[in-house]
């Protein structure tokens, strides 16, 4: 019986050893690699966004006979500080 207790404990022993080489192997491996993973990810979305708004600012050429109706950008709505305020309001008779 206590054969079988101390192989126990010695496997419990090895199981936790090798969960703290993990958990440091892992802690490690983000020091050093998780920066530039980051770094790369961002990159690659920087491009994306850039080629996309590229892609939109460029005019399609379009083949003869199409219509193309292009417009200009519309100016928000502003309203002055000064203006005085909106109200909605309905009679009551």
């Amino acid at each position: 019986m206590t054969l079988f207790i101390l192989l126990n404990i010695a496997t419990l022993f090895d199981v936790l050893f090798i969960l703290l080489i993990v958990y440091y192997g892992f802690k490690f491996f983000l020091r050093y690699f998780g920066p530039k993973i980051v770094e790369k990810a961002a990159d690659k979305i920087y491009r994306d966004l850039k080629a996309q708004g590229e892609a939109r600012r460029k005019p399609e050429s379009s083949s003869p006979g199409n219509v193309t109706v292009e417009r200009k950008d519309q100016k928000e709505k502003t309203y002055r500080r000064n203006d005085g305020e909106y109200v909605d309001f309905e009679e009551v008779k």
